[in-house]
């Protein structure tokens, strides 16, 4: 694809790690950012990404404060915001959303496309799930831990010749990507380790490491995860034989990781309980599935959440 326009929403971690990458290795590709807390910062600096493997300076070709400063036709908008209530997405991308923009949501959570199809019927919505362990540390600095590939399809389902385009571009930047022609069913794939892990981060205040050194905590994050694959195969996107103790292996030999509701906990920041969690759980209600796991962790840190003092 020549001369294309990307706008990343929501340049935090998840987003500006893979989006600095694409950005280094496609010339054509001009990747501007909105960059609310860090603009000053990224500004006049743009963003260190500090790696096992390589560090990364990334200037993006420019930096809004806001998506109504935004100038330009973008070719994908892409939206890396944590997916929290309050946080109205079709609204937040309005001003960016011309007539032939794709829209890109690299999100957490399940059930959170429909919002955005909904409000943009004509135009293509590719939905994005991303494996990698990053934070921001400070302004204009992302920690990398481990991992770094992304799983996309068209919402709902399908594919297309811009997302294979937008694929090929992550390749190129030594993303592993990958595109599914039923991305529902990896959403949910996704969840069986999000809902777990980060749940049982935040309340025992542990890594990935130190939960896997606990068997009891094993034990927690096992039972969650047949959960999920209960719900989803009663949704309609049975998930594949072994899946559990194919998560638990690939959490094992992880470097140690702080999950991002764990991160987001620590910093004082709202975690995406609903996404992650209340929105199984209540598809779970619906098909008249009982998880007890699912049920006790959303609401013992969804009162957590609530409360102002730290565990």
């Amino acid at each position: 694809m020549k001369n294309c326009e990307i706008l990343v929403i929501g340049a935090g971690a998840v987003g500006v790690f893979f989006h600095s990458r694409l950005a280094k290795a496609n010339e054509n590709a001009k990747v501007s950012v909105i960059a609310r807390s860090d603009y000053d910062h990224v500004k006049a600096y743009g963003y260190n990404i500090c790696s096992p493997d390589e560090d990364i300076h990334f200037m993006p070709s420019a930096v809004f404060r806001d998506v109504s400063d935004y100038d330009r036709k973008a070719d994908f908008v892409i939206v890396c915001t944590k997916v929290l209530p309050g946080i109205d997405i079709p609204e937040l991308i309005r001003p960016a959303v011309s007539e032939d923009t794709s829209i890109v949501l690299i999100q957490n959570g399940i059930d959170i496309e429909s919002g955005v199809a909904a409000a943009f019927p004509d135009n293509e919505l590719i939905s994005g799930i991303a494996y990698v362990g990053v934070a921001r540390s400070q302004a204009g600095r992302i920690e990398h831990t481990d991992g770094g590939r992304l799983k996309l399809g068209v919402y709902p389902q399908g594919r297309s010749g811009k997302l294979e385009a937008l694929a090929e571009m992550y390749r190129k930047s030594d993303i592993p990507t990958e595109i599914f022609d039923d991305i529902i069913r990896v959403r949910w794939e996704k969840l069986v380790w999000n809902t777990s892990y980060n749940p049982v981060s935040v309340l025992t205040r542990s890594n990935t490491a130190q939960i896997m050194n606990d068997p009891d905590c094993e034990t927690l994050i096992r039972g969650i995860m047949e959960e999920i694959c209960l719900i989803a195969e009663a949704a309609g996107w049975k998930q594949r034989d072994g899946i559990v103790d194919e998560m638990l292996a690939y959490t094992r030999q992880f470097r140690p990781y702080k999950p991002s509701m764990l991160v987001d906990y620590e910093q004082g920041r709202k975690m995406e309980i609903e996404a992650i969690i209340g929105n199984p759980l209540r598809t779970a209600q619906h098909y008249g599935i009982d998880v007890p796991h699912i049920q006790s962790v959303y609401a013992i840190i969804k009162l957590l959440s609530h409360s102002s003092t730290k565990i």
